[in-house]
């Protein structure tokens, strides 16, 4: 029907060319923040599923962070355990020597000057054990508590380094001596293999943490990101349709005009 009234065609062009230029903002939007999902109503379900992936992102990365200063910890408690073996190993040789019958072990001089280095030594093993620090914190007698991410809190019991006592200035004092010192040899071995035990363990979970955040991004990205191919195949689309769009609705205001004719 011909109708000056309503132009129905000039309608349905101005719809269709609105839904054209809102595809066309979304594409362009799309294109200049790299993101598919912009609000929640482009996905709601993808919004809320990439809304926790976020989340278990940021939480396994500190996790993984956590592990490392963990790890930074243990080495250097290993570190300071390593020069300490070698202190016990040179007062074991210093009451072995004490023990000994030469002129210069056995003379009051050469005991004497053995005496004063395994004393320092004991002293030196004593600042050691109070004096270590990692970001301010005793690092012996206490327990490295690392908060891993999903995974359980992971713990490594720090117990005090063993010292030495006595002296050697006689050579029954120097076996006595010998004793502890084997001893404390000892027990610094078992915390090494603590120490060596727990830096293996949060390397293990750092390294799952560093492939958790891998996966937890790459799932993230297939939500949240545009694909920009197909992103500019649809900008294509809709510049085209717009045009096209705007031709047709200008047809359509024209096809009124037609009507006067019958009235010529």
């Amino acid at each position: 029907m011909a109708s000056i009234l309503n132009n129905v065609s000039a309608l349905g062009a101005t719809r269709q060319l609105a839904s054209t230029n809102l595809g066309l903002n979304k594409t362009i939007e799309r294109l200049t923040s790299g993101k598919r999902i912009n609000r929640a109503s482009d996905d709601a379900a993808g919004l809320a599923i990439s809304n926790n992936l976020g989340a278990d992102i940021r939480i396994a990365s500190q996790g993984r962070r956590n592990a490392n200063d963990g790890i930074s910890t243990l080495q250097t408690a290993d570190g300071v355990l390593e020069e300490v073996t070698s202190l016990l190993t040179r007062a074991a040789e210093l009451a072995q020597q004490a023990q000994g019958t030469t002129a210069g072990a056995d003379s009051g001089t050469g005991k004497t000057a053995l005496n004063a280095e395994f004393a320092k030594i004991i002293s030196t093993i004593s600042d050691l054990n109070t004096n270590t620090k990692f970001n301010g914190t005793a690092v012996f007698g206490s327990t490295v508590s690392v908060a891993v991410g999903n995974f359980a809190t992971v713990g490594v019991a720090l117990g005090s380094i063993t010292n030495i006592s006595g002296t050697i200035d006689t050579s029954a004092n120097a076996a006595t001596a010998a004793t502890s010192v084997a001893s404390a040899i000892t027990a610094v071995s078992t915390l090494r293999g603590t120490i060596g035990a727990g830096q293996q363990q949060l390397q293990s979970v750092s390294n799952s943490l560093g492939i958790q955040v891998e996966n937890f991004t790459a799932a993230y990205s297939q939500i949240r990101d545009a694909d920009i191919a197909d992103e500019v195949v649809n900008l294509s689309k809709f510049q085209i349709l717009g045009q096209s769009g705007i031709s047709a609705l200008s047809q359509a205001n024209q096809s009124s005009q037609s009507i006067l004719a019958l009235l010529r």
